[in-house]
């Protein structure tokens, strides 16, 4: 997920607020909206923000986020601001 702006990260800015993996993206989206929105980072951004979501299938989801959030944490020195494990 991503906000319209760019934000601070340790080493660079960016867009990306979250990275995850679902097996079932419409219910995973359903999720994120709405009153269900347990991710309290997630929630404040979304409650600030128009939030864009943007994805790819993979066969291996899992472990393609893992390798996201590896690289995103390589690159910006921290994971996304709405993660809150992973990398």
């Amino acid at each position: 997920m991503s906000i319209p702006g760019k934000i601070e990260y340790m080493n660079h800015k960016s867009s990306v607020i979250y990275i995850g993996c679902s097996c079932n993206l419409q219910k995973r989206i359903a999720n994120y909206s709405g009153n269900k929105l347990r991710n309290v980072h997630l929630n404040n951004f979304s409650n600030e923000y128009d939030l864009s979501v943007r994805f790819f299938l993979n066969e291996n989801h899992a472990l393609m986020e893992k390798k996201l959030l590896k690289n995103f944490k390589k690159k910006y020195g921290e994971l996304p601001k709405a993660n809150s494990i992973g990398g």
